[in-house]
């Protein structure tokens, strides 16, 4: 997709009780590694420790990074992507 299509989605935090991380896994030592998620917490361990309960169970590797330094782009804007989820 060329990149004038996609929108800059804002990077306010989606949380106000902590800082939030994103959450990425590698399934196998060779495989690629993807987004799984994000949580809240107050510090990286604590947000491991919520990771680990969360997605560890299929993952060999699993990276914390602190969601603002993550800037999202997307061809649509998160309300019309629930518009057609719901459809």
């Amino acid at each position: 997709m060329p990149v004038e299509e996609r929108q800059h989605i804002s990077d306010a935090p989606r949380a106000t009780d902590g800082d939030e991380w994103e959450v990425f896994v590698r399934e196998t030592s060779t495989g690629p590694l993807q987004h799984a998620g994000s949580v809240t917490a107050e510090t990286w361990d604590l947000a491991y420790e919520q990771a680990s309960a969360l997605f560890s169970f299929t993952a060999t590797d699993l990276w914390l990074c602190p969601a603002d330094a993550v800037h999202r782009f997307t061809p649509s804007t998160l309300d019309e992507a629930a518009t057609l989820a719901d459809d």
